[in-house]
């Protein structure tokens, strides 16, 4: 179902049609489609973040995104986005139009932040928007992350934001190995403590993407008959000589 074409191609094929899944309605598991309780949401996170560092190399970037529909009943949608990029500490939101619909968009992007944020919150129909926070760092801003989730979890529940929040880890590292040996290191080493069975798979000449069905983990998407709480994509980079896991709980929703 998620499926990955040539090299690049591949790459946004899962990237887009996990968006797409989203935004058509699919949900994920008891967490965050009942509960907004910012401690479950931080508890949630550091057990995804404990499993993925089980994976070899360097943590390069730790990416959440919270989103959900939000309906004006009465409020200023723009009131409400300024509100949400004040208490996440973000600059004013700017007011844009973008295929004939209105977004307001605040973005925190700077490479002295540890922590890089990005909100959209946009027009779908008539008193009908969608949010999107997108909270972006390394490794040294694990922590950071951490609490702006902790934050987001309890702030979209109280302006009236029916979200989810999906994460995604991506690690690199410079190896002899092929990405199918890479893949099969990697499943060992989260097996230890995982229990975990593989369900959709698909390759191309440099990478392989695998979704899991893992009842432990705390995210889980509904895909044909069975739960999907991971996805794995192992991909080699020709050009920068190095190999990338990225880890999605339980999509990959950036590009790998």
């Amino acid at each position: 179902m998620l499926k990955a074409g040539m090299i690049k191609k591949g790459m946004f094929a899962i990237v887009v049609l996990g968006a797409v899944l989203v935004l058509a309605g699919w949900r994920y598991g008891a967490l965050q489609t009942t509960r907004y309780d910012s401690r479950e949401a931080e508890e949630a996170l550091r057990s995804l973040l404990t499993v993925s560092d089980q994976a070899p190399g360097t943590l390069d970037k730790l990416v959440v995104k919270w989103q959900g529909d939000w309906t004006a009943n009465g409020e200023n949608p723009e009131v409400i986005a300024a509100q949400i990029a004040d208490q996440l500490n973000m600059p004013a939101v700017n007011k844009l139009v973008e295929n004939g619909h209105t977004v307001y968009r605040s973005v925190r992007d700077s490479e002295s932040e540890s922590l890089n944020m990005r909100l959209n919150m946009m027009e779908r129909q008539a008193k009908q928007w969608y949010v999107v926070v997108q909270l972006d760092s390394s490794d040294a801003g694990r922590e950071q992350l951490i609490q702006a989730h902790k934050l987001c979890a309890a702030l979209l529940k109280s302006v009236g934001v029916q979200a989810q929040w999906n994460t995604t880890v991506q690690r690199s590292l410079h190896s002899g190995k092929s990405v199918s040996q890479l893949l099969k290191l990697t499943e060992e080493s989260l097996a230890r403590d995982l229990s975990m069975q593989a369900k959709e798979r698909y390759t191309d000449a440099t990478t392989l993407a695998v979704s899991y069905e893992a009842p432990e983990l705390p995210l889980s998407i509904q895909s044909g008959e069975h739960q999907v709480h991971m996805q794995m994509a192992v991909h080699e980079d020709g050009e920068e000589q190095d190999t990338r896991i990225t880890l999605g709980f339980p999509l990959i929703t950036i590009e790998y």
